[in-house]
């Protein structure tokens, strides 16, 4: 019979996933879920990029559960740790812009000398070496929404799996990539895989 938590404050509940018990974070998941991804479409005004952040976050949570040290509310944490989340994602994104808008204004293709052209191939190989590594339907679901620009709703529709199991497989996708290439800071990173899959 699973128990009820709804006397427990956050932090109680907190101590609980730290230990381990899994129930706790998913009555955590429920508590914050909606909020979260509120907060995040308020900054984002992309459904699929909130939903993305919110579920890595709190992926992130459980994962790191045993390090992380509550210096205030488990409110305050996940939306402090959101917003930073969501600054970073805005600043790929610019990034990435940024880019683009510069090649198209380049009469000439971009041409890499050779030291960034062996980066960028070494690059693309562990990127190739990380995706193989991905179970298959995660591998389906990373290529179609990276690759084929497919949303989440149409990718449900495609593979005929729900919207949420599209997020999970894509949480992790980039978690499988992210830690395979940890050797890039964010914005690096998404701006190497800019070039690499855009």
């Amino acid at each position: 019979m699973r128990k009820d938590f709804s006397t427990y404050t956050d932090e109680e509940l907190f101590l609980l996933v730290k230990q381990g018990h899994k129930e706790a974070f998913e009555d955590i998941y429920r508590r914050f879920w909606q909020e979260l991804l509120d907060a995040a479409y308020r900054r984002v005004k992309v459904q699929e990029t909130a939903m993305e952040l919110v579920q890595s976050l709190l992926v992130n949570l459980y994962l790191k559960r045993e390090t992380i040290a509550l210096t205030t509310s488990l409110r305050n944490y996940l939306h402090t740790s959101l917003k930073n989340r969501v600054l970073n994602t805005v600043r790929s994104e610019l990034v990435r812009n940024t880019y683009q808008q510069h090649m198209l204004k380049e009469s000439t293709p971009y041409q890499p000398d050779a030291a960034s052209s062996l980066q960028l191939k070494e690059l693309q190989q562990k990127i190739d070496e990380s995706c193989a590594s991905m179970p298959e339907k995660c591998r389906e679901v990373f290529y179609l929404s990276r690759k084929e620009h497919l949303s989440y709703q149409h990718i449900a529709q495609q593979l005929d799996i729900s919207v949420n199991t599209v997020e999970k497989h894509m949480v992790k996708a980039l978690k499988i990539l992210r830690s395979r290439l940890k050797e890039y800071n964010f914005t690096l990173f998404w701006f190497l895989v800019a070039l690499l899959f855009f």
